[in-house]
């Protein structure tokens, strides 16, 4: 009988924790394989599940998919940024029923990139799309770090890092993490 890879291993014994990772970039097929991950956890516990994020890209829509199951999970969802924490991840760092930020980690406010081709109709209703995601996603932030929605447009736009301390105090995080 073949022994499980060291990683599966690792993963499993996460998962038995109530603890699930996302690293690299967020993509649409990793946002369903972490959904599947929360949703069972879910439904095998009342115990929190920690969410533990290091990923320096991801879009929108990926983000869009663990947002809305952490928004209909019974169970809280506690968000840890680990290392850099980017674009759409950043909404679901913030999203966290507890979200907490480790002291070397940063926060990249960066625009996903998108991709438009094909004829002019299709590329304006690509970018009217876009567009409309990014006003979501900034009403969204808005609300989570309880800020003016202008302020939230202004630093997105601006884009850069944040460190720890301004992570949390821009609303984005709630503490250290430990």
């Amino acid at each position: 009988m073949a022994q499980p890879a060291f990683g599966d291993q690792v993963l499993s014994s996460l998962f038995a924790r109530r603890i699930v990772l996302v690293h690299g970039e967020l993509t649409s097929d990793r946002a369903s394989e972490v959904a599947a991950a929360l949703l069972t956890l879910d439904a095998l516990g009342d115990e929190h599940v920690e969410l533990r994020l290091q990923a320096p890209t991801g879009s929108w829509e990926a983000a869009g998919v663990l947002i809305d199951v952490i928004d209909v999970l019974g169970v809280p969802v506690h968000t840890v940024a680990l290392g850099t924490v980017g674009g759409g991840v950043v909404g679901v760092l913030a999203v966290g029923s507890r979200r907490s930020v480790a002291p070397h980690a940063r926060l990249h406010l960066r625009h996903p990139d998108t991709t438009a081709s094909g004829r002019p109709g299709d590329i304006a209703r690509t970018v009217e799309a876009h567009a409309a995601l990014q006003d979501e996603f900034h009403r969204l932030l808005a609300e989570r770090t309880g800020r003016p929605l202008i302020e939230i447009e202004e630093e997105w736009a601006r884009g850069g890092y944040l460190d720890a301390p301004s992570a949390i105090a821009l609303g984005y995080a709630d503490s250290l993490a430990v």
